[in-house]
This record gives structure tokens, C-alpha cells and sequence, in this order.
């Protein structure tokens, strides 16, 4: 939304500057305008980059797309070898028989999924449920339904960029962790069971924050390890930080954002105190290390690389 908001506030600067030039603006010229947005731009570029989604140690998976089409790659980075994650077809078959729909192999119905630690299933939201594919067997089942906006990254990608959601599947596709209230919680997929992971967060000083900046969602971030017993993430100081506002730009009565942003000057800024989580114990480990400075707009709080 902020991103918007701040692309909106452009529009606006531009719209101003071409009023005291005298130019009118024609529908035309918004449309022409409106193909250099994100949404239109990015379907345009193959292999801009790679996000690796680390699981069993030493091994990722991403999603390669070109020419329209996608593809899940597995990567060995001690082997330096990469190859599909499964056979894309196999699946593909499998999945519309299960659904009864038309599945594009080169195309497939998900963006995300999730690799056992071993390697063996692949977990994945499809068609409104969640669904687990052993590759060695060609063996499709369903799990049940699947949560509404699931992420099936296994731990990172930001709101708005791959197609974020407001939970985090662990890598073996058993469990979801989500906030609630300021507190990181988890959920067995299967039983739908709820547990409380953290008890100590509150407004402004909550557990697995996103708001970086510019963006914001109700998405945790952090990352599982690759046997989905633990959890990395933080626990995000915003307290005594000075406020930021915007009006939004649409049509209609506008609405005053605020959320906390340190400007130039200020003597507080947003600081990161890292954790790890022990899920099965629920117990918190703060690392011994003094707490980070929010240093970007985007995200610092975890890397792709899971530190």
C-alpha cells in the first residue's frame, strides 16, 4: 500500500508540473503512462533474478520463468549441479485428475511450494487445497483445505513480491506459523491445532514484524530450519520512533496512514533484536549480540540466505 501511496504521490508531482506547462492530459496518455507500473513491466523480463528457498542444508529450490512459462529447479550448491524439482508433466497429470481442471505443466497452478528435508514430498496450494507429491512414486494426496493466502516459500518473500500470504509453511509442509497480536504462533495444517509460540510481544514491540519501510503485511517474517523444528526471526523495537504520514489519492474521502518511520535527526530508530525459536519447547533464545539498526526500506531483517 505505501508503495502505492508514494508511486501515487509521483502522479501527483508530475500532474502539478504539467498543469503550470498548460499540457492536458488525455486518457491516452495515462494508459501510455500506466504499462511502465510494476505489474505490467516485470511480466515483460526473463531470469531477472533467482530467490533461493533453502532446504535440507546444502540445497534450494527456485522458480524459474521464461517466455511466460515456469519451472521449479532444484540446486545442490555443494555439487553445483541443478536439475527440476520433479517432473513437471507427472504432476501436472496427476493434478488434473485429482481436480478435474486443465493443468499447463509448463505453467503450474502455484507459485510456491515446499521440499521435505529428505527430499521425498513436495507440498504445495492448489485449487483451494493443500496437496503433497512424492516424485520417486508419482503419488498425489490431499491434505485438506488450504489456509487463505498461504505462503508456501517456506520462510521469505516480502508482501507484494511473489506472492506473499499471512503465514509461513515449515519445509515439511506439517505447519504454519502466523502473528496474532503482536506474537508469533504456529498451526498443525492437519489437525488445525493453535499454539502460542511467544507471550511477550505488544504493540510496537512485537515478534516477526513487516513493516519495513515502505511495506507492510501481516505476513511473519522469518525462516524455518530445514528440519522444521526452529524458527529464526526477531523481535522488532519501534518504541519512542517518530511517526509517519500520508494521505491516499483515491477517489473519494481520503485516509490518513501512519506508521513508524525514524527521519533524519531523530535519536531513536527501529532497532532488531534476533531470536531463534524452539517450536516443539516453545522457548525463545535471544542471540548474543546487541540489537540491529533498521538500516533499509525494503527488508534486513532476514536474508535469502536465511541469516
Amino acid at each position: 500500500m505505501r508503495k502505492f501511496l508514494l508511486t501515487g504521490a509521483i502522479c501527483v508531482s508530475v500532474l502539478a508540473v504539467c498543469a503550470q506547462s498548460g499540457k492536458v492530459l488525455t486518457s491516452k496518455d495515462y494508459e501510455h503512462a500506466e504499462q511502465f507500473m510494476s505489474y505490467n513491466t516485470e511480466p515483460l523480463v526473463d531470469l531477472g533474478s533467482v530467490r533461493p528457498n533453502w532446504f535440507s542444508g546444502n540445497q534450494f529450490w527456485y522458480l524459474h520463468s521464461k517466455g511466460g512459462n515456469t519451472a521449479f529447479m532444484r540446486v545442490n550448491a555443494s555439487t553445483h549441479t541443478k536439475s527440476p524439482a520433479f517432473d513437471h508433466q507427472k504432476l501436472a497429470t496427476a493434478l488434473a485428475a485429482a481436480t478435474g481442471s486443465q493443468v499447463n505443466a509448463n505453467k503450474l497452478p502455484f507459485s510456491f511450494i515446499a521440499i521435505s528435508a529428505d527430499g521425498n514430498t513436495v507440498s504445495f496450494a492448489s485449487e483451494g487445497k493443500q496437496w503433497q507429491y512424492n516424485p520417486s512414486t508419482n503419488q498425489l494426496i490431499t491434505t485438506g483445505a488450504a489456509p487463505e493466502r498461504m505462503n508456501m516459500a517456506g520462510g521469505f518473500g516480502r508482501g507484494g513480491r511473489g506472492g506473499g500470504g499471512n503465514q509461513v509453511v515449515s519445509p515439511d509442509g506439517k505447519t504454519a506459523a502466523f502473528i496474532r497480536e503482536y506474537n508469533l504462533w504456529v498451526r498443525d495444517l492437519a489437525t488445525k491445532k493453535e499454539t502460542q509460540l511467544t507471550t511477550d510481544g505488544v504493540q510496537y514491540l512485537g515478534y516477526a514484524t513487516d513493516n519495513a519501510g515502505w511495506k507492510s503485511s501481516d505476513r511473519p517474517v522469518l525462516r524455518w530450519s530445514p528440519d522444521s523444528k526452529k524458527i529464526a526471526t526477531f523481535r522488532q523495537d519501534e518504541r519512542n520512533v517518530s511517526d509517519m504520514y500520508l494521505v491516499t489519492t483515491n477517489v473519494g474521502k481520503p485516509v490518513l496512514k501512519t506508521w513508524k518511520y525514524p527521519l533524519p535527526g531523530d535519536k531513536t530508530i527501529v532497532t532488531i533484536q534476533r531470536v531463534i525459536i524452539d517450536v516443539a519447547a516453545k522457548k525463545v533464545i535471544n542471540l548474543q549480540v546487541p540489537p540491529d539498526p533498521h538500516r533499509a526500506t525494503l527488508s534486513d531483517d532476514i536474508s535469502s540466505s536465511g541469516t
